[in-house]
């Protein structure tokens, strides 16, 4: 009667995982990415390429360089400030190379006159100066400020690369030919803006392709 018992127990567990399909172990798994210990920029949608595109350019378009410059991968961040440190103002923005040194003077802030002294806030002090000198380095005029999936089914048209990148190739207004967005997933998930490369862009210029034609 015991071993009976035990058949019948050991029959109901098999055809229970049976019904169950596929363990859960097995299936894969999205896993949000670790905190980065900035609620702030852990509340950015950087889960997908296009998310992180529509993200950067919602910030960009309404002037919030700071959000902006959270979005660039690592490595574009520490161009810009290479850029600057040297005062390579046509890789910062569209400049001539005989007033780089004037627009640098506006461009590069002293401490005094920042509120945070950390990289972003720089950023986007320049941006501001660049925005209010019409030179800014990437023209977003004439994109709807409501970016949403909604209002703008399509952002551009998706490439995947080889190598695991994603560009995305965006009509804008200012441009005569799209502008192309290359996208790069980072080891923690999110996915970060690496390059934005106008028409006439030189493609060794993170992050913004400078100068162009």
């Amino acid at each position: 009667m015991r071993w009976s018992l035990r058949r019948t127990g050991m029959a109901c567990l098999v055809a229970a995982v049976a019904a169950l399909g596929t363990p859960a172990a097995a299936q894969p798994v999205t896993r949000a990415a670790p905190s980065s210990g900035s609620h702030a920029f852990d509340r950015l949608d950087l889960q997908s390429a296009e998310s992180a595109l529509r993200t950067f350019l919602s910030a960009y378009r309404r002037g919030d360089y700071v959000t902006a410059f959270w979005i660039l991968a690592p490595a574009s961040q520490s161009a810009f400030y290479t850029h600057l440190s040297r005062f390579d103002m046509r890789r910062v923005a569209r400049v001539k190379a005989e007033s780089a040194l004037m627009h640098a003077a506006e461009m590069i802030p002293s401490p005094a006159q920042m509120d945070q002294t950390d990289m972003s806030f720089i950023f986007a002090h320049a941006m501001a100066v660049a925005r209010r000198l019409d030179i800014m380095p990437l023209n977003l005029a004439g994109l709807p400020e409501d970016l949403s999936p909604a209002n703008v089914p399509r952002v551009g048209t998706r490439n995947q690369l080889a190598d695991g990148r994603v560009e995305f190739s965006v009509t804008l207004p200012a441009y005569r030919a799209p502008v192309v967005f290359r996208m790069i997933q980072r080891a923690q998930g999110r996915w970060r803006l690496e390059q934005v490369l106008p028409p006439g862009a030189v493609l060794d210029s993170l992050p913004f392709g400078l100068p162009t034609e």
